[in-house]
């Protein structure tokens, strides 16, 4: 499918039906038994989406790539990502905070476009606003496509997280993935006059 350019903006209470559409179709396809399942999961993300973005929190924003309908003036959400302000030690709420990425979502059928990497950027950008330097994520250790995206965009391996579970049932290890963000330099000072 071919679409106008998209453009990212922060997400607002009207795009909430789109963003669990993209989010539930992303990350729990309706193929086999997960087709009756779905519209539960879809309810489940638009409520606890519908929360944070309605809980005002300081660091935390919702960004939505939108592009324009062919056939309409309606705004189309064809992607999304999270960024928010989480403790490094979740058991010490006195622990030092960190800027953590979750949930970048883009339409199957808008994928390799550009679109994540337009979300990733928008990332960065917020975290300079904000005054943050860092950005974390997790990502599946078989998840080459993401994987590749995230090196391709300056995310490293910063831990391999080893769970109990892990332990007792083969499975694929969860990457915490780490950013540096360039700061700019600062602009030269004008001479006083």
């Amino acid at each position: 499918m071919s679409h106008s350019p998209c453009y990212v903006r922060p997400a607002a209470a009207q795009d909430l039906h789109q963003l669990a559409e993209v989010l539930t179709s992303s990350f729990y396809p309706p193929l086999g038994w997960w087709r009756w399942l779905y519209p539960a999961l879809r309810f489940g993300i638009y409520e606890d989406l519908k929360q944070r973005l309605q809980g005002g929190a300081a660091h935390y924003t919702c960004l939505a790539a939108i592009a324009d309908k062919t056939d309409s003036a309606e705004e189309w959400v064809v992607g999304t990502v999270e960024i928010s302000c989480r403790h490094r030690n979740p058991w010490l709420m006195t622990s030092r905070k960190h800027l953590y990425l979750s949930n970048l979502a883009v339409r199957a059928n808008c994928r390799r476009q550009g679109i994540a990497r337009q979300l990733l950027q928008g990332c960065e950008q917020r975290a300079e606003q904000w005054g943050f330097h860092e950005i974390y994520l997790h990502v599946m250790e078989d998840n080459a496509r993401a994987r590749h995206l995230y090196q391709a965009m300056g995310y490293h391996v910063h831990r391999v997280e080893i769970t109990l579970w892990s332990l007792l049932i083969p499975r694929p290890r969860r990457l915490l993935l780490r950013k540096v963000i360039p700061q700019a330099a600062p602009s030269p000072k004008s001479p006083v006059r």
